[in-house]
């Protein structure tokens, strides 16, 4: 059996323990797998910023994970000129053609649970007004006025005002009524902004995190006074794997993956709030720099490392490829006319999205590789590795760099510690 070498690139500029994990995983498994009549040897390596000629760019990699290269537009414009020459994770014309408002808008209209949301112009537009590079008699005579009560109202309260673009909550303000709409706005700058209806008293809020098809959902906790506290359930119990009922994990999972494949985006993340009465109402999903840092995932950060790896693995073995963006967007809304011309339920048309992002992502033979060809020996394999010293180092340094005062960085660690006990205990079992 003829052996090919394949090479993964790595680019992740801010995430120390993702990006390490991912790549000391692979070389641990050293794999060398068996797969369509060749014997695929796998390393990584990783992604320099450097110059490069345009004209003549090419790129040795199988495939390439690409974190944070909306951060970096040289990296990014080598990536987009050689991605027909690899497998890009993410490809970021999609999150470039792709924000909020159109994401909420497209899933909107497939018939997810969007809260009420208006976009609205940004408020402080000084930028415009005294810039050299643009004529303000032309720009602002086309810029309509508006009545922010009035949209404040359709929107209804309490509502949450926040960055057309943002992240990580920041910017993000709640406003109870319209004169608390008023103020947020005008402290709100330079960024156009939402505004989303709330939804109050919801029974839990999940964070899903998809790779390829697979999907993790998380316990979110929105409260917390730090961010890297969120995934917390709480401090008595900060882990319970099974916080949602077996029919609601199957909707978000289905939700998450839909999206994602809507989009062709691998790595994601989808942020959905259960009502009591059963309701699950998707409310942020477009992240091109989804959160996957160990500091903040703790107990699920391996399975998204493992999830990673397994599915690098079955893109470089296969030789898949990208497909053009939008390319099966006429199946889904070929699936919305029917399922209104036959008046299906909503999860009878969760079901028929399903199936097309899982043509998408090849499921059924992700499955198969996954099962037949990686086996119980990566799963012993990847068990091994967090179980041990080389995992250790790595969550004692992301620990360290993470919290900036020497004197709480043993306690960090051991708390950290014990959380990865809990996964590596429930693996055992």
């Amino acid at each position: 059996m003829a052996a090919v070498k394949k090479v993964i690139g790595v680019m992740d500029p801010n995430a120390f323990s993702f990006r390490e994990s991912v790549e000391r995983l692979i070389e641990f498994l050293e794999p060398k797998i068996k797969f369509n009549g060749s014997t695929h040897e796998i390393s990584t390596r990783r992604i320099k910023c450097r110059p490069y000629d345009v004209l003549e760019a090419k790129t040795t990699c199988a495939a390439i994970i690409n974190r944070g290269a909306h951060w970096n537009p040289h990296h990014n414009s080598f990536f987009m000129r050689v991605a027909h020459q690899t497998y890009l994770l993410n490809d970021m014309s999609s999150f470039f053609a792709i924000n909020k408002n159109t994401s909420y808008g497209h899933m909107k209209e497939l018939g997810m649970k969007i809260p009420a949301t208006f976009a609205i112009p940004q408020e402080d537009n000084s930028e415009l007004e005294f810039s050299s590079k643009v004529s303000p008699d032309l720009i602002f005579p086309e810029y309509e006025m508006f009545d922010l009560t009035a949209i404040g109202e359709a929107v209804g309260y309490p509502a949450f005002l926040k960055p057309q673009d943002g992240g990580g909550w920041i910017g993000v303000q709640k406003v109870n009524d319209a004169q608390e709409l008023l103020i947020a706005y005008k402290k709100s700058g330079a960024k156009p902004q939402n505004l989303q209806k709330a939804i109050e008293g919801y029974k839990e809020f999940i964070r899903c995190v998809g790779m390829g098809p697979q999907v993790i959902p998380m316990h979110y906790n929105a409260d917390a006074e730090h961010s890297h506290d969120r995934y917390k359930r709480s401090e008595e119990q900060p882990i319970d794997p099974n916080f949602l009922e077996s029919n609601d994990v199957k909707e978000v999972t289905q939700i998450c993956k839909i999206i994602n494949a809507f989009y062709s985006w691998d790595h994601n993340s989808c942020e959905s709030l259960l009502t009591h009465e059963g309701d699950i109402h998707p409310i942020d999903f477009a992240n091109a720099y989804p959160d996957s840092s160990l500091v903040s995932l703790h107990y699920y950060f391996p399975d998204l490392v493992k999830n990673t790896v397994k599915w690098l693995l079955f893109v470089v073995c296969s030789d898949r490829r990208k497909k053009i963006f939008g390319h099966d967007w006429d199946r889904y809304f070929d699936v919305l006319r029917k399922s209104e011309s036959e008046n299906w339920s909503y999860h009878d048309k969760l079901n028929a999205y399903e199936e097309i992002a899982d043509d998408h992502f090849s499921t059924a033979e992700f499955e198969k590789f996954c099962n037949e060809v990686l086996g119980d020996e990566f799963e012993n394999k990847c068990h091994e590795f967090f179980s041990g010293d080389l995992f250790s180092e790595i969550l004692g340094e992301e620990v360290s760099r993470y919290f900036k005062i020497p004197s709480e960085r043993p306690a960090k660690v051991e708390e950290y510690q014990d959380l990865h006990k809990i996964w590596v205990d429930a693996q055992k079992g």
